[in-house]
């Protein structure tokens, strides 16, 4: 009957001591199963993108500077635009600004010829200025438009002082065409023609004058 008991206890303790070994076992795996393996994080990166290679920038040529004071550049424009046959209505040479009269560009006999009042209609009823419009702007015949009988124009010329040797001269044009159709369009882009005769003009009047070094 000791044996017995004996042997029961020493059955107890082994039963005992595997249940001991299997506790961290199964904690083991449990934890396995709930908390996945971890993996590397890696961090991110953003994609590079290639911009294109910058293109050099050329600076466009500069033709309406002139290197003389502004007396002799505004004495100039004036001679200029006399040579043009088109009157100034108002100037102001402390603000070194010239406002041509309205003008109206027609053509009679076959020469053109710019006037300040409207144009009588018994001139212009043969007028046709198309060759002249394609020079001067940026007209684009239509079908629909007519035949250009006449333009009505408007020029402000403004001088800047950039310094005591150096002047900048603007031109702002104007050009509205009137077709027997429709008559007035809105006004056309400059094609820059007029603006470049008058800014050659007045380097060809400073030729003759002392101009400043570059």
């Amino acid at each position: 009957m000791l044996y017995s008991k004996q042997y029961n206890c020493a059955k107890d303790d082994n039963a005992m001591k595997r249940l001991v070994f299997l506790i961290p076992v199964i904690f083991i795996i449990s934890c396995s199963t709930v908390f996945p393996p971890s993996r590397e994080v890696r961090p991110y990166r953003v994609p590079e993108t290639r911009r294109p290679p910058k293109q050099k920038t050329v600076e466009p040529a500069v033709g309406n500077v002139f290197n003389a004071s502004f007396n002799d550049v505004w004495s100039a424009t004036l001679d200029g635009l006399k040579w043009m046959k088109w009157a100034p209505a108002f100037t102001d040479e402390l603000e070194g600004t010239i406002r041509l009269k309205e003008a109206y560009v027609y053509r009679n006999s076959g020469k053109l010829l710019r006037i300040y009042n409207w144009p009588p209609s018994q001139e212009t009823a043969q007028s046709n200025i198309d060759d002249y419009l394609l020079k001067v702007s940026d007209y684009n015949p239509g079908f629909n438009l007519g035949r250009p009988v006449f333009t009505q124009e408007s020029m402000i010329v403004r001088l800047g002082g950039l310094s005591e040797s150096k002047v900048k001269v603007d031109i702002d044009y104007e050009i509205r065409p009137y077709f027997t159709s429709i008559g007035f369009t809105d006004a056309v882009k400059s094609s820059g023609y007029i603006e470049s005769l008058l800014l050659e003009r007045i380097r060809e009047n400073l030729s003759g004058r002392p101009q400043a070094r570059r």
